[in-house]
């Protein structure tokens, strides 16, 4: 058996009916089983009770994965489980598979996942966690869309708020044992994977299949420089202005803020931060 799970709640995803043409299009030698994710309360004993033989398709994206790999230990699971593009953020698939499989195994990829804590709660990610101008966006959307608003252009809603809300802060980063301290921040990412926030090439040369985390500070910009610079991330180049974006690597990582600001772990949003910690 093949058991699908979707998420009729998410803001883009493909309906079930939908879903039942489109992977039977791709696989019909297969038996499938469609199942509302929501309605899985105990996800532990989903897992666990498949038998030999079966397998799953999960249909989302970056958020349905995070809630995935935080509700199971996938460690010494011995079934396959695939991903199919269903869902709006997709920066897992940027990074893994540039669109150009129908479905992609998700096992190498959801083991030996880095883990934050914040605020005394450990998770797991698998993109990247924002501290910072990226973290304020995901909270700011957060609210819009609980307003009702749709189609929100994460690029525009960057742009205006480092041009109006968002103050720079100091920031001290410690990599495997070693302290940098920056000033005038605009954001600390610590990213497993290479791209976030719909787009955004934030660590080109991180690999998450690696024991390392990528960490990319952009400090002593001001408002001008800043939105000048913000282009670049999305190719990538931002790592080349080596005077004003720091990027180091290692297996843990602390950073603490010198006042309170948003934070984001693969695009869920948390408001008003001082310090994060990852491990991997």
């Amino acid at each position: 058996m093949r058991y699908a799970l979707y998420n009729p709640l998410s803001t883009k995803s493909l309906s079930k009916e939908q879903l039942e043409v489109k992977l039977k299009e791709i696989d019909s030698t297969k038996q499938y089983e469609f199942i509302d994710v929501t309605t899985v309360t105990d996800r532990k004993a989903f897992f666990d009770n498949l038998k030999d033989g079966d397998d799953v398709v999960l249909c989302g994206g970056d958020g349905t994965l995070n809630k995935m790999v935080n509700s199971y230990d996938f460690e010494n699971f011995r079934h396959d489980i695939y991903l199919y593009k269903s869902g709006n953020g997709n920066d897992f698939l940027r990074d893994v598979n540039q669109f150009k499989q129908d479905f992609i195994l998700l096992n190498p990829y959801i083991v030996n996942l880095p883990k934050v804590t914040v605020n005394g709660e450990t998770y797991k990610f698998l993109n990247g966690v924002g501290f910072g101008i990226d973290g304020m966006v995901c909270v700011v959307s957060d609210k819009m869309k609980a307003e009702g608003k749709k189609d929100i252009n994460y690029t525009t809603l960057s742009i205006k708020l480092l041009l109006t809300k968002y103050k720079r802060v100091n920031c001290k980063v410690t990599v495997d044992g070693t302290s940098y301290e920056f000033k005038n921040v605009y954001l600390a990412s610590t990213m497993n994977g290479q791209y976030y926030g719909g787009g955004m090439l934030a660590a080109p040369s991180q690999d998450r299949l690696s024991s390392e985390v990528t960490v990319c500070i952009w400090h002593d910009f001001n408002n001008l420089t800043a939105l000048m610079a913000f282009p670049s991330i999305f190719k990538g180049e931002h790592v080349k202005k080596v005077k004003k974006v720091t990027v180091l690597k290692g297996k843990e990582v602390y950073v603490e803020f010198d006042k309170p600001t948003a934070l984001q772990i693969d695009g869920e949003s948390f408001d008003n931060i001082t310090s994060y910690k990852v491990v991997k």
